[in-house]
């Protein structure tokens, strides 16, 4: 009887132990499956005629379905097609009616803020005034800023001159000793982490991403330099309207770039055959990596997964 009673313990006790084990490997298993953040990043939404709206209002509805725990979408310019005030409007009006509130914006200034010229040859509208235009409408906190979302940091910057200041400058973004200063000066808090670092130019830096060797892309090698002394940082841009359906869209070269491509309209090496899909991403942040997952919202499909593991 005593064997017994002994044998009927002993499997208690291993009963116990599995359960045990099992919820402890359950939770592991959540612990690695279930992302600290989730980040949607998109740009050149172009808001101006209908169709652009449509399409931005698709890729909006389209992360609630994809990611319902988001909690930052990034948008890495030219959201107006020209900076005018009313597209401005609009964008926001599309923006705040699809994105929950407690979703947090990061916003970029891109090239095409700065177009009112090219639409209203007679205005006198300065480069200054349209940057100011693009802080007071988007309600972020300067052209360029940085956020610390759950811990991580979000760091966006802008070109601050267009062809309004010198026509020389094309569609690059012109960036200021002064705001390389101050990305330094953000970035000094990296150190000793190797916890990812989200940086937004709209403006890819010259022959890295798919797309970027066509016309307005950055060729200082300032910021290349610097942000190779922080090998976590990934740089998001778009200005191309490249597809994410090719391997060069994530670039490394002492850190990370990555394409956005675009929500109007797309492109490829073959011009604007490829124009009519709209993509963007949707970012996984883990303890130990970020998992990039490029999105079709033409047909809400996956395009590809790439994973950056943190450095």
């Amino acid at each position: 009887m005593k064997q017994k009673v002994f044998i009927f313990i002993l499997g208690l006790i291993g009963l116990n132990f599995i359960l045990h084990s099992n919820v402890f490997a359950i939770k592991e298993k959540e612990k690695y499956s279930i992302p600290n953040l989730q980040i949607g990043v998109i740009s050149d939404v172009h808001i101006g005629d209908k169709k652009e709206k449509d399409m931005f209002t698709r890729a909006l509805n389209d992360y609630k379905n994809i990611a319902p725990n988001l909690k930052v979408l990034a948008m890495v310019g030219d959201i107006t097609n020209n900076g005018l005030e009313f597209q401005y409007d609009e964008f926001m009006y599309l923006l705040n009616k699809n994105l929950d509130s407690n979703i947090e914006r990061v916003i970029s200034i891109g090239n095409h803020e700065y177009y009112e010229r090219g639409v209203f040859p007679e205005s006198k509208v300065t480069d200054k005034e349209l940057s100011d235009r693009f802080v007071k409408k988007t309600g972020m906190p300067s052209l360029y800023y940085d956020k610390w979302i759950e811990g991580y940091h979000f760091i966006t910057l802008g070109g601050e001159e267009s062809m309004i200041s010198d026509m020389a400058n094309g569609d690059t973004p012109i960036i200021s000793e002064t705001q390389y200063r101050w990305l330094k000066k953000v970035l000094e808090v990296h150190d000793k982490d190797n916890k990812p670092i989200f940086i937004f130019l709209h403006q890819p830096i010259y022959n890295t991403v798919y797309g970027s060797c066509e016309s307005g892309e950055l060729k200082d090698e300032k910021l290349m330099e610097i942000l190779k002394g922080y090998p976590q940082s990934i740089l998001f841009s778009g200005h191309s309207h490249y597809i994410l359906n090719h391997p060069k869209s994530i670039y490394e070269d002492g850190f990370t770039m990555v394409n956005t491509s675009s929500i109007a309209y797309t492109c490829s090496e073959k011009g604007e055959e490829d124009s009519k899909y709209s993509q963007g991403l949707l970012l996984n942040i883990y303890g130990d990596r970020v998992e990039i997952k490029s999105r079709e919202f033409t047909n809400n499909t996956w395009i590809n997964t790439n994973v950056i593991k943190n450095k």
